[in-house]
């Protein structure tokens, strides 16, 4: 029976003030035995993690969002959590001059619009970077072609890839130039195979589940108002 879990976008009105995306080593450590025995889920090459920190209160239609996020996280969901801006992504500024003639493509409309980020306008912006040749699954990079872009990514920076309806965030560990191609080292591995019909994101989308859902909710002291403690997110097997 092929594994289906149920997989929800992240509320647009919970925005942390805290984000970082880091590969871990090659085991995440899960839940105990009947014996009492500790156990980890080894993954070749390790998985992504997400940490989020948000304020320490929420109101109004956020708090009723927050209410609902603490409620389905507890419940085991996945959720699909599109990386806010952030040093750890290649800057806007460094994006604009994608054009229609260029080697990469832009959807929608940049951040800075004059427009409020829960319109979901702030969101469209997803510029991207074709593929150049074929990677297989597993494999530690590829190579992506930055016609008209330049030499935008450093190591440190966090990519995407969406293959098969898959998100996936990586982070560059490695990164060699030649004329307009780049050979990125990421990690963690692919996780689906690419071929040069695939796309690089500049704003990658993360696909997780809440680790640490206990302590994540915590008793504010008023009705009026929902907390929502730190997370940390641990990367989805698809």
């Amino acid at each position: 029976m092929a594994y289906d879990p149920e997989i929800l976008d992240w509320r647009s009105t919970l925005v942390p003030l805290g984000q970082q995306f880091r590969a871990t080593a090659q085991a995440i450590a899960g839940g105990m035995t009947l014996g009492g025995f500790m156990t980890e889920s080894p993954e070749p090459g390790g998985r992504g993690e997400l940490l989020l920190g948000f304020p320490s209160f929420f109101e109004g239609a956020a708090a009723l969002d927050a209410s609902w996020t603490l409620s389905r996280m507890s419940a085991g969901v996945l959720f699909r959590i599109r990386l806010w801006p952030s040093v750890q992504l290649v800057p806007r500024s460094a994006l604009m001059m994608l054009t229609e003639d260029s080697g990469a493509e832009s959807d929608g409309v940049p951040w800075a619009n004059d427009q409020p980020w829960a319109s979901g306008e702030n969101w469209r912006w997803d510029p991207v970077a074709p593929v150049a040749a074929d990677a297989a699954m597993g494999a530690a990079g590829f190579t992506v072609d930055l016609s008209g872009i330049g030499e935008v990514l450093r190591i440190g920076h966090v990519i995407g890839l969406s293959e098969e309806g898959v998100d996936s965030c990586h982070m560059v560990t490695e990164v060699t130039y030649h004329d307009d191609l780049a050979d990125l080292t990421v990690s963690p591995p692919l996780r689906r195979a690419l071929t040069t019909d695939s796309v690089m994101r500049f704003r990658p989308s993360f696909v997780g589940a809440v680790r640490n859902a206990k302590d994540a909710a915590s008793l504010p002291g008023s009705r009026a108002v929902v907390a929502l403690g730190n997370l940390q997110l641990v990367e989805a097997l698809l």
